[in-house]
C-alpha cells in the first residue's frame, strides 16, 4: 500500500512511505480520525540518518503482519523530529518524566486527544535486551486505552503534569536572581566544572559514548581567559586534538560524525549533522586564535570540513541540507570503513605501507568484520611528509566516491543554517579561508530569499519549496545571531537589520514573563495539537534557542542600543543563572557564554585609512566577546572617533591605536 507520506518535505517521512502501515503526517487530520474512531494514537518519532530507526523500519514497519496489527489497533502517526523539534521535545521530556531513558526511534502511545499515556523507545520485534516485543506491546496499550481507559486518561494527566514540573524545576530559584550577582566568578566556577568533568587522557565530557558537546567545549576555552584558567584550557586543547585525530573526524572527505561509541573518539556512529559541522568550525576557529601546536591541524580541520559541505551538503539553491545517513548497504559505516586490501589497491605496496601506519588500518581493524576506522595513531613530523599523506588521502577520497553513498537527509532546516552561519563566519574570521566567508554569504542570501518573509522565518525547506510552518526559537535566534556576526564580518548592514527584526520577532512570538519570570517558549502559541507549549531551558546537541537569543540580545544592546534587548537579556541572565542555587555548566554552557559577553563584551570602532588592517589584527586573535561596530552602531559608540581603532567596554571607550600589535594586545587581556 501507498500510505500519506509520499508528498511530504521529510525525507525520513518519504522512507515510510511504501511501509505497509497506514502512516499518517503530524497534524490535525490525524488526531480527528483517531476521535472518530475511538483510537488511540501511536506516535513514531525518529530522523533519517538514525541507525536504530533504521532497525525497527525494516523489523516491523516494513512487516506486514505488524503492520496489519497497528493499522486495526491505532492511528498511526510518523514524525520527523528535526521538522518538529517542538513536537520532539515534548514526548522526550514525557519519557523522562516516566523515569526511562530517551532517545530514538520514540514510540509514544497517545489518547485521541494526543496526550501521551505511555513512551518507549526501540522496541525489537521478538522480546529481547529485557524488552517486550514490539506486537505484544501494540496489544496492551491497545487493552490499556479499551479495557482501562481511567487509567490510562490518569497516566496521561500524570505526565502532563509532569511536564508542567519539568519546566518549573528549570525555572525554580528565578526570583531570587539579581543583576548585580552577575559576575566573572561564575564563569570560573563554570569552567572548573567542566574541566573537573573532563577524560584527562582522551579528552571530552565524560566516558563512552562520548560527543562533541560543543557549547560545553567553547565555554571551556572563554574559562581559560580568567583565574585559574590553565585547568580549562588544558582540557579544551585535549578534546579538540582528540576528535581531530580520532576516527569521530572523517580523515578523507571533512567533516565530524554525531559521536563517538568509545571514550578515545575511535570508532563512531557514522552519521554526519549539520549542526554538528556548524558548531565545531567555530571550536576549531577557537583553537586557531588561540595559537598552540593544534593551531595548523585546527586551520586544515576548518578547509576539509567546509569543502565537505560544498561537496556533500548544498542544496542548488544556497542552503546546507541536514545530514548523511550513518548507513550504507544496510550495514552501518560501510562507505567509510578500510581494510589493508582495500588500501593496497588504490595506492599500491609502497604508499599503502605509509598510509596504513600513518591511519591505523591492520588486518585485525578495529571495527566490524576487520575493517579499520581511519584515525591518525602517528605524530605530525615534517610538513613533506604531511603533504604525501594529503596526495593519498586524495585518492582514497576519490576512490572511496565509487561506492554506494549512505542516504543524504536533503531537506534544509533553517536553525541548522543559522549555526552553519556563524560557524562558517567564525572560521573565516580565524583562518581567512575565503570559501568560508564565501558560503556563509551564500547561505545567507538563500534564507532571506527563501525562508524569511517580513518577521518570519519559515522552518523547513526542501526540494525548492519552502513549507508551510513557522520556524521555532531556534529558527530565529540561530538566525538572528547568524547574521548579526555576517554583518560584523562584511560590514554590510543589511545582513544586521534582518538580524535585528528576527530579534524583534523572538520578543514578540516567544517570550512571556510569568510571576516575574522570563520564559522562552520553543513554539509560538496557539498550536493547538501541542499538548503542552515546551520552554526553551538547557543545551542539548545544540545550545538552547533561549541562550542564542540571549547572546543576539546582548549584541543588539550593546552595539545598536537597544536598550529593551539589553535589559530583557540582563533579566534572564540573573534568573537563570544568578537566580540558581548551583551552577549547572553542562546545561547552560551557551547562556554562559551569554553573560560572557554581557559582563565583558569588547565593542570596536575602526576607522581611517588602516581599518582592514586593524579589523584583520582583531580577528586573528581569540577575543570571543569582540563585537564590531558599523553603520548599525548606536550613535555614542561612533561619535567623535576619528583614525584608529577603540575599544569600547561599557561605556568607556580605550585611545584609539593604530598599530596591530597594539589592538591585539588590547583585545586579549
Amino acid at each position: 500500500m501507498r500510505n500519506r507520506l509520499a508528498n511530504e518535505s521529510s525525507p525520513y517521512l518519504r522512507q515510510h512511505a511504501d511501509n505497509p502501515v497506514d502512516w499518517w503526517p503530524w497534524g490535525e487530520a490525524a488526531f480527528a480520525e483517531a476521535k472518530r474512531l475511538d483510537k488511540p494514537v501511536f506516535v513514531s518519532i525518529g530522523y533519517a540518518a538514525c541507525h536504530w530507526c533504521h532497525v525497527m523500519a525494516h523489523e516491523s514497519f516494513e512487516d506486514a503482519a505488524t503492520a496489519k496489527l497497528m493499522n486495526e489497533l491505532f492511528v498511526c502517526v510518523k514524525v520527523d523530529r528535526e521538522e518538529r523539534p517542538d513536537v520532539d521535545t515534548i514526548f522526550m521530556n514525557a519519557i523522562m518524566v516516566m523515569g526511562e531513558g530517551g532517545g530514538w526511534p520514540l514510540s509514544a502511545f497517545c489518547l485521541p486527544d494526543g496526550r501521551p499515556y505511555y513512551l518507549g523507545t526501540y522496541y525489537p520485534a521478538q522480546p529481547r535486551f529485557g524488552r517486550p516485543s514490539f506486537s505484544d506491546l501494540l496489544r496492551a496499550m491497545s487493552d490499556a486505552f479499551r479495557k482501562r481507559r481511567a487509567d490510562a486518561e490518569d497516566n496521561a494527566l500524570a505526565l502532563i503534569d509532569g511536564l508542567a514540573r519539568v519546566d518549573e524545576h528549570y525555572r525554580r530559584g528565578a526570583l531570587g536572581g539579581e543583576v548585580g550577582k552577575l559576575d566573572q566568578a561564575l564563569l570560573v566556577a563554570a569552567g572548573k566544572q567542566l574541566a573537573e568533568r573532563c577524560d584527562p587522557k582522551h579528552g571530552g565530557m565524560g566516558g563512552a559514548p562520548k560527543f562533541p558537546s560543543s557549547s560545553s567545549h567553547d565555554l571551556l576555552a572563554r574559562a581559560s581567559r580568567f583565574s585559574f584558567g590553565e585547568a580549562a584550557r588544558e582540557a579544551f586543547d585535549k578534546w579538540a586534538r582528540g576528535m581531530a585525530e580520532g576516527g569521530i573526524y572523517d580523515h578523507l572527505g571533512g567533516g565530524f560524525a554525531r559521536y563517538s561509541v568509545d571514550a578515545q573518539w575511535l570508532v563512531p556512529h557514522f552519521e554526519k549533522m549539520l549542526y554538528d559541522q556548524a558548531q565545531l568550525l567555530g571550536i576549531y576557529a577557537s583553537v586557531v586564535q588561540m595559537g598552540g601546536p593544534l593551531a595548523s591541524r585546527a586551520a586544515q580541520v576548518i578547509d576539509e570540513t567546509v569543502a565537505f559541505l560544498g561537496r556533500e551538503l548544498s542544496d542548488p539553491a544556497g542552503g546546507l541540507w541536514s545530514s548523511l545517513d550513518a548507513d550504507s548497504e544496510g550495514e552501518e559505516g560501510k562507505f567509510y570503513v578500510w581494510t589493508p586490501d582495500e588500501v593496497l589497491a588504490v595506492l599500491g605496496p609502497a604508499n599503502a605501507l605509509v598510509f596504513d601506519a600513518a591511519y591505523g588500518v591492520t588486518e585485525a581493524g578495529n571495527f566490524e568484520h576487520a575493517t579499520t576506522v581511519l584515525s591518525r595513531v602517528t605524530p605530525r613530523i615534517s610538513p613533506a611528509e604531511e603533504e604525501h599523506l594529503a596526495e593519498l588521502r586524495g585518492k582514497l577520497l576519490a576512490a572511496r566516491g565509487k561506492r554506494v553513498r549512505p542516504g543524504t537527509d536533503d531537506k534544509v532546516l533553517a536553525a541548522w543554517n543559522g549555526l552553519a552561519l556563524s560557524g562558517l563566519v567564525a572560521a573565516w574570521r580565524a583562518t581567512q579561508h575565503a570559501p568560508a566567508l564565501a558560503m556563509a554569504q551564500r547561505v545567507a542570501a538563500f534564507l532571506r530569499g527563501h525562508m524569511v518573509q517580513g518577521d518570519r522565518i519559515a522552518r523547513v525547506f526542501h526540494e525548492g519549496k519552502t513549507k508551510e510552518l513557522d520556524g521555532t526559537l531556534d529558527d530565529y535566534a540561530f538566525c538572528a545571531q547568524g547574521l548579526l556576526e555576517l554583518a560584523e564580518a562584511t560590514g554590510d548592514p543589511a545582513w544586521w537589520h534582518l538580524g535585528a527584526r528576527l530579534l524583534g520577532a523572538v520578543r514578540a512570538r516567544f517570550v512571556e514573563e510569568r510571576d516575574g519570570v522570563v520564559i522562552f517558549y520553543m513554539a509560538p502559541a496557539g498550536d493547538a495539537l501541542l499538548v503542552h507549549r515546551p520552554e526553551s531551558h538547557h543545551d542539548g546537541a545544540i545550545p538552547s534557542g533561549a541562550a542564542i537569543a540571549t547572546q543576539a540580545l546582548v549584541r543588539l544592546g550593546l552595539v545598536a542600543g537597544d536598550a529593551e534587548a539589553l535589559v530583557l537579556a540582563e533579566k534572564y541572565l540573573a534568573q537563570r543563572i544568578a537566580g540558581t542555587t548551583g551552577v549547572n555548566a553542562w546545561a547552560t554552557s551557551a547562556l554562559m557564554a551569554a553573560l560572557d559577553l554581557y559582563l565583558h563584551s569588547k565593542v570596536l570602532v575602526a576607522v581611517g585609512p588602516q581599518r582592514d588592517a586593524l579589523l584583520a589584527a582583531a580577528r586573528n586573535v581569540y577575543a570571543p566577546t569582540l563585537c564590531i561596530a558599523g553603520a548599525w552602531a548606536q550613535p555614542s559608540v561612533l561619535d567623535g572617533k576619528t583614525a584608529g581603532a577603540y575599544v569600547c567596554t561599557g561605556p568607556v571607550c580605550s585611545p584609539p591605536v593604530s598599530e596591530p600589535a597594539a589592538l591585539a594586545a588590547l583585545l586579549v587581556r
